[in-house]
């Protein structure tokens, strides 16, 4: 029996609220997201691409101190920030508060955005639409971008089996909702969005954390995800197995 959207939310709201208090997943997994430079340039350099006056959304804002929101809104940015997680919700407003930023926080659900349309010049996040029905998340951020917005995420991948048989073997530090995506969600999204941008990221390069738990050399990094690029260009049929991707939604419908 399928669990209601209500069940889900509270699931997924109880998971967060534990994860941000303990931070079990970065004990576990912190090696990994290691090596996740290259990946945050490529985000980062569109999200701060001049953000003067324009109207930002993070979708899944997480906790994290001095984030993506707080130095936009000390760029002149105006900034919104939603989570499932009360708890972390409560840390960024408190944050804000302390450093005198006006920063809009809400606890909200992501499929059911209740700001006005077309308020957005961007939404952003990491890792927040494979715990969402795509379906709902797509629409709800189209509509909530203007004409001319766009809606950037970091999102894994679901279709490399090594990487599966982690995931499997790892099932307390994710939920029993997630779903990496998959090729046939990005075709999902041209419902919604006129252009769907994908960039890959990742897949020799995760040998380097497998080898070295500690201090990943820089050097092997760097020459692994120039290999990946590669990879990726000449068998684009790799690019499915890609550990993480940025992808863009742009002109949306």
């Amino acid at each position: 029996m399928s669990k209601t959207i209500e069940k889900r939310l509270e699931d997924e709201q109880k998971f967060h609220n534990e994860i941000f208090e303990t931070e079990k997943r970065t004990e576990e997994v912190g090696r990994f997201y290691a090596i996740n430079d290259a990946i945050h340039d490529a985000y980062e350099g569109f999200v701060f691409e001049k953000p003067e006056g324009k109207v930002y959304l993070e979708y899944g804002c997480g906790m994290a101190k001095g984030g993506r929101s707080t130095r936009l809104a000390r760029l002149g940015a105006k900034v919104h920030g939603i989570d499932i997680s009360d708890y972390a919700i409560d840390f960024l407003t408190k944050e804000a508060e302390e450093e005198n930023l006006d920063i809009d926080y809400q606890v909200m659900n992501a499929e059911d955005m209740s700001f006005e349309d077309n308020y957005f010049d961007v939404i952003y996040g990491t890792g927040i639409l494979h715990h969402l029905d795509l379906d709902k998340s797509f629409e709800s951020i189209a509509r909530k971008l203007k004409k001319e917005g766009t809606g950037i995420f970091i999102e894994p991948l679901g279709h490399n089996p090594l990487i599966n048989g982690f995931r499997d073997k790892t099932p307390d530090i994710r939920t029993e909702d997630e779903h990496p995506l998959l090729m046939p969600d990005f075709k999902l999204a041209k419902k919604y969005f006129g252009k769907v941008d994908v960039q890959y990221f990742y897949l020799t390069t995760l040998g380097v954390p497998i080898l070295f738990k500690k201090k990943q050399p820089k050097f092997l990094i760097n020459f692994c995800n120039g290999f990946d690029k590669v990879l990726f260009t000449l068998l684009p049929f790799l690019r499915k197995h890609a550990w993480q991707v940025v992808v863009k939604f742009s002109d949306p419908v």
